[in-house]
């Protein structure tokens, strides 16, 4: 089977590379965009299976993964597309390299066991992103770092090699990498991970039958966000909405600012509200870490008797469904953000429901 797809592959990787890169270039990844042209050259010289091309090739791979934030307009970027340009007219280009790699000029590569050069460096470039990507968290980082997977099969001195096959799976995967990290910027909420409201929207336009919606606010928010930063309110959302995640038989959004929506298909309000409880007193047990940007004085959302390096927060929560005279979503959401409301004015840190003085 794999053989079927290394094929079927390699018969087309020219339309697959070019489809890869259009589709990069249409999204601005411009780190993506110049990775596929360094695979197109490698792609066009890969017939002559020369050693010291591939493995400059290889080189220039590393020095677009390393390089800062590129812009396609900058020096540097020109350099790459250059280089990349120039390797298939240049069959005997770096000689150095292939001595160094034990091999003449014009060797091929063989297909025995084990890397080859150009591999290893492909791996380090691998490594190197997917380091990066633990550092600075941009989820962009994770998908190249697996998207040169099959660069490293396809530089490397495998059985059953096919060396256009795999980079043309590598231009596949950069071209699924940049659709999923559009597709995270349009329905996913970089700061909590939850889907955003326009995930919640489409979600509720095509919801049928029976649905609950909660929705859930931070208590004194704004003024904890005051008193202690903006990075110890980032860190409250995001403790907020981890116990949000793990709700039982929903599944929870970010609304907006410290705002959430938890959404229950094929439940009434009732059965919902008990896993409702179950997450606001998980949020009422969970601590934030405050860090070295606390502040000395406390908001009201933090409760007395906790350690100076860590705070608890409340929410408020609101849960309607839907009704025959409550029909769409907006109608749905309103009567939870009343609900919500009533939570407020009740002394927060509860859940009320529409329609209903339980609480």
């Amino acid at each position: 089977m794999l053989a079927n797809l290394l094929s079927l592959l390699d018969r087309n990787a020219e339309p697959i590379w070019l489809g890869a890169l259009l589709l990069a270039l249409a999204f601005r990844r411009n780190r993506f965009s110049l990775a596929l042209v360094v695979i197109g050259a490698a792609l066009y010289v890969s017939a002559q299976a020369n050693v010291g091309l591939q493995f400059a090739a290889a080189l220039l791979m590393l020095l677009v993964v390393a390089m800062p934030e590129p812009s396609i307009r900058s020096l540097r970027s020109g350099s790459v597309v250059l280089s990349a340009l120039a390797l298939p007219w240049m069959p005997d280009y770096a000689p150095a390299l292939t001595s160094a790699l034990g091999q003449s000029s014009n060797a091929t590569l063989t297909i025995s066991p084990g890397f080859g050069g150009a591999a290893w460096v492909i791996a380090f470039a691998s490594v190197y992103t997917l380091a990066r990507w633990l550092r600075r968290g941009w989820p962009l980082d994770l998908y190249f770092a697996f998207a040169l997977l099959p660069a490293i099969i396809a530089w490397s001195a495998a059985p059953s090699h096919s060396m256009s096959g795999w980079l043309a799976a590598c231009a596949a995967a950069m071209a699924i990498a940049v659709l999923y990290g559009a597709y995270r910027m349009a329905f996913i909420d970089a700061l909590t991970g939850l889907p955003n409201r326009r995930a919640l929207d489409e979600r509720l336009a095509r919801s049928q039958g029976r649905i609950a919606v909660g929705m859930v606010d931070v208590d004194h928010f704004k003024r904890f966000n005051d008193r202690y930063g903006h990075e110890a309110g980032d860190r409250v959302l995001r403790v907020v909405a981890r116990e949000l995640r793990r709700v039982r038989g929903g599944t929870a959004y970010r609304y907006g600012g410290e705002e959430f929506s938890i959404v229950f298909e094929g439940r009434s309000a009732e059965q919902a509200s008990d896993a409702l409880e179950t997450v606001r007193t998980a949020v009422e047990a969970a601590r934030v870490k405050l860090g070295r940007s606390g502040g000395g004085k406390r908001a009201q959302a933090v409760r007395k008797g906790q350690g100076d390096g860590d705070v608890g927060v409340t929410v408020s929560m609101g849960l309607a469904e839907r009704e025959p005279g409550r029909r769409s979503a907006e109608a749905i959401i309103d009567a939870a953000d009343k609900a919500l409301y009533r939570s407020k004015q009740r002394g927060r840190n509860r859940l009320t429901l529409a329609n209903a003085s339980r609480t």
